[in-house]
């Protein structure tokens, strides 16, 4: 019998552990960079009971010099999120996260973080916002459901 509360990929991983692997949780925050080149975004992006953590952790620092870690985006600040409809082959789920970020544009920006790139890009900045991010094929080319935090 499959545990509650997990995806039966997921669960069947953890069962297997040896043969298939363990799953966790990993997230990518790009409200943070470490390379001034690259854009920040009011964003982070969580991807849950997946195989890849630490593939996961390494696209995020390669492709966007963001923080990486294990576990969930954090919640404070979070306006509301989008769940993607993307199926991933080892049936993690992947969630963005979209972020109050006025205080990392004000005047506090240096302050907030030393690792800070440019200024963020039109942030959403209602529930509003984020409802019609999630609705953007051209965001979300398989689809997204808006989700409160």
């Amino acid at each position: 019998m499959l545990g509650a509360g997990c995806k039966a990929g997921g669960c069947v991983a953890n069962v297997f552990g040896d043969i298939v692997g363990v799953t966790g949780d990993v997230y990518c925050d790009r409200r943070f960079v470490d390379d001034e080149a690259k854009s920040r975004a009011s964003f982070c992006q969580e991807v849950i009971d997946t195989l890849a953590v630490s593939e996961v952790e390494d696209d995020c620092r390669d492709k966007h010099a963001a923080r990486a870690g294990e576990g969930k985006c954090p919640r404070e600040d979070v306006i509301a999120g989008c769940k993607l409809h993307k199926d991933n082959d080892d049936g993690s789920e992947v969630w963005d996260w979209y972020y109050d970020v006025s205080a990392l544009e004000g005047d506090h920006a240096e302050d907030a973080s030393s690792e800070a790139g440019p200024l963020f890009e039109a942030p959403p900045r209602t529930k509003d916002d984020v409802r019609a991010l999630c609705a953007d094929p051209k965001r979300y080319e398989e689809g997204a459901t808006f989700a409160e935090p």
